[in-house]
């Protein structure tokens, strides 16, 4: 393969990458460069493919327990970055690592101080209207999530799969069900959803080789029902279009 398309190929590695970003304009800018790149040169997906930059790992935070609402953060962030994040001990101290492609990861890591932040922020500001706190912040966190696939798959946001259901739940989003999109699925969106195959790939090549077997911690807990739908009201607050650098 030449240098050019080296390049190219490496530019549009650089652009599905943004398109994790959670401003949905600098997103769908982003995946429509690509496109537009691979069509001008007559490449595919599957060159994009074959030209893997390196997959890297980074400290997110050094914590030995996370709460509840922390590691659903995590989880919500890792999946809309196309990273994965591993917990592990290391001389008595707690790390949250990142797993993933630099770019990914930097933006992962910008996107979670900035809503830690803001979830840390909200819970001191409505600590003395809710019953359990705790819950509050799975709320909000988990309402994130949904707006972040939302933005992800293309689809409109809307309530949410638990908007109007039961008054008490557990708050796992293994159990999330997204309505149906489309038929009609554009360019950009098939970039996503390759590229988040194809990350995922990445990452568990990477883990598989350094790591070795890993567990997977079930982070699904009972809330309670009014501080979570408050929670998740708040969680519709929030702006995302917040610019990854």
């Amino acid at each position: 393969m030449d240098k050019a398309t080296v390049d190219i190929l490496a530019k549009v590695k650089k652009l599905m990458a943004l398109g994790a970003s959670p401003s949905e304009a600098e997103a769908a800018s982003a995946l429509e460069k690509a496109r537009v790149l691979l069509a001008r040169y007559g490449l595919s997906l599957t060159d994009v493919e074959a030209h893997s930059p390196e997959v890297i790992e980074g400290v997110l935070l050094e914590k030995k327990r996370l709460r509840a609402w922390e590691s659903r953060l995590v989880q919500v962030i890792a999946t809309c970055t196309f990273t994965q994040a591993l917990h592990v001990q290391r001389g008595g101290v707690g790390q949250v690592l990142l797993i993933g492609r630099e770019l990914n990861t930097l933006a992962a890591a910008d996107l979670f101080a900035y809503l830690h932040l803001v979830v840390l922020k909200l819970g001191r500001a409505h600590s003395d209207k809710v019953a359990h706190l705790e819950s509050f912040r799975c709320g909000v966190v988990v309402r994130i999530g949904e707006r972040l696939e939302d933005m992800n798959i293309g689809t409109e946001e809307s309530g949410g799969p638990w908007a109007g259901k039961q008054t008490e739940t557990e708050t796992d989003p293994a159990a999330v069900t997204v309505p149906p999109v489309s038929a009609t699925v554009s360019a950009d969106r098939q970039l996503t959803v390759q590229m988040s195959k194809t990350a995922d790939h990445e990452n568990k090549a990477f883990i598989d080789d350094k790591y070795g077997k890993t567990k997977t911690k079930r982070i699904g807990r009972r809330v309670d029902a009014e501080s979570y739908h408050h929670g998740r009201k708040v969680g519709d607050t929030i702006s995302l279009n917040r610019q990854i650098r």
